[in-house]
């Protein structure tokens, strides 16, 4: 497991990512831990989670844009390595295979969202 958060982290880093301290999450305070997760932010252009499933390593990532539009008018258009859970308003859940997605997935949407912004 630690081996997955250093190479999660380093694909963060590499995209200028801002990561905070890892927490623990479960679904109330008398239930074991079912996830790992931390939070990150990008340039004030995105921010989210990054949400490790203890049980088999999964890996999703909650994405948020500073920029207001609606992520799920732009699905379609996004060409992602790692699959779209959900999309609602300027949040975001894509489910990556591995870190090297993560950061190219991140990347990809850091300047989709610099080019709408630039548009504006």
């Amino acid at each position: 497991m630690m081996f997955s958060i250093e190479k999660i982290e380093s694909a963060l880093k590499e995209v200028n990512a801002d990561i905070k301290e890892w927490k623990y999450v479960s679904e109330n305070p008398y239930r074991r831990p079912f996830a790992i997760e931390a939070e990150y932010s990008i340039a004030n252009k995105l921010s989210g989670k990054v949400h490790i499933r203890l049980d088999d390593s999964s890996i999703y990532v909650l994405v948020i844009s500073k920029d207001v539009f609606n992520w799920k008018d732009r699905t379609k258009d996004l060409k992602l390595k790692g699959e779209i859970i959900d999309a609602a308003g300027g949040l975001m859940w894509i489910k990556e295979n591995d870190a090297e997605a993560l950061k190219e997935d991140i990347s990809y949407l850091l300047n989709y969202v610099s080019n709408i912004s630039n548009k504006k």
